[in-house]
């Protein structure tokens, strides 16, 4: 039994298969038993516990876990006082992002948000729904469900709904449109201030943080190597967009030299072309386990 341990939060619902995943990339291994919801970790100085965002945020603030995974969203909602220690949002800008919304059918005669007067909405996040009621002058009944997918009620329990969407295909699943953008909701790494006094524990988050921001960033990243002669140096550095400069090489008694470079994956299909255009030889593109910056 270790002397010590850290107690880390798992966000239960749409994250947690990407935050496992994320930590499987990471060089953790991990298994999940689904009757009894138990999550463990191949590190016996850390205990996975999965706890829905919103309450791991109040959680994390009283101390009773010593840091997590939950969103900017869910720390407004349950007013908690925590730290954040990084961002594992996606790279931006990107059309994945979370966002909270208001959203009636399509067929609904709500067609603004000055429609949802005397209007009930369902929500499982009633502190940011009433900030934003509030904010607009607008006078709504407010029910509060925490059920992991709210939008089968809507015109049925409900005339509107406040909630995130991520993809929006629950929200197509069900015949709903975005009426009105609340906020934007990030991806983020928070623990608690006293837990961060805490020499140990400390240094094990910090180290944490750094494999999974890491990592985070590596899946949006690729590895590009290639080779150019002198004369075409100049062209090259101009096409490729370099996280800080890219590493160049002398091959050995040629006077010609071997790049290597980190490229964004969604960039990197109008590069490759480029190079190759100018006269750049020997490309591979590889895939890349974290990139620390």
């Amino acid at each position: 039994m270790p002397k010590n341990k850290l107690k880390f939060g798992i966000p239960l619902g749409v994250w947690q298969k990407d935050i496992i995943f994320l930590f499987k990339k990471a060089g953790f291994c991990l298994s999940f038993e689904e009757n009894s919801q138990k999550l463990e970790i191949d590190d016996p100085e850390i205990e996975l516990i999965l706890v829905r965002p919103i309450l791991m945020a109040k959680l994390i603030e009283k101390g009773k876990i010593d840091a997590g995974i939950s969103t900017e969203a869910s720390i407004l909602e349950a007013k908690a006082n925590v730290k954040i220690v990084c961002n594992l949002e996606f790279l931006k800008p990107t059309p994945s992002k979370t966002k909270l919304v208001l959203g009636v059918k399509k067929d609904s005669k709500i067609k603004s948000i000055k429609d949802i007067n005397g209007k009930k909405i369902i929500t499982r996040v009633p502190n940011l729904a009433k900030q934003f009621l509030k904010k607009h002058n607008i006078s709504a009944k407010l029910i509060y469900s925490d059920s992991p997918s709210n939008e089968p009620l809507v015109g049925i329990e409900a005339d509107a709904i406040i909630d995130f969407i991520k993809t929006g295909d629950s929200f197509k699943a069900y015949n709903l449109k975005v009426l009105f953008s609340i906020l934007e909701s990030e991806v983020v790494m928070i623990a608690n201030e006293n837990s961060l006094k805490d020499k140990w524990k400390k240094e094990k988050i910090e180290n944490l943080s750094c494999l999974l921001k890491g990592t985070r960033l590596a899946q949006e990243m690729r590895g590009l190597m290639f080779h150019a002669d002198a004369q075409l140096m100049e062209k090259v550095l101009k096409i490729i967009p370099q996280l800080k400069k890219p590493t160049v090489t002398q091959l050995r008694g040629e006077y010609s030299f071997q790049i290597f470079t980190v490229v964004n994956k969604k960039e990197i299909r109008k590069i490759i072309p480029q190079l190759k255009k100018i006269g750049c030889s020997d490309i591979i593109e590889f895939p890349l386990n974290k990139v620390v910056l």
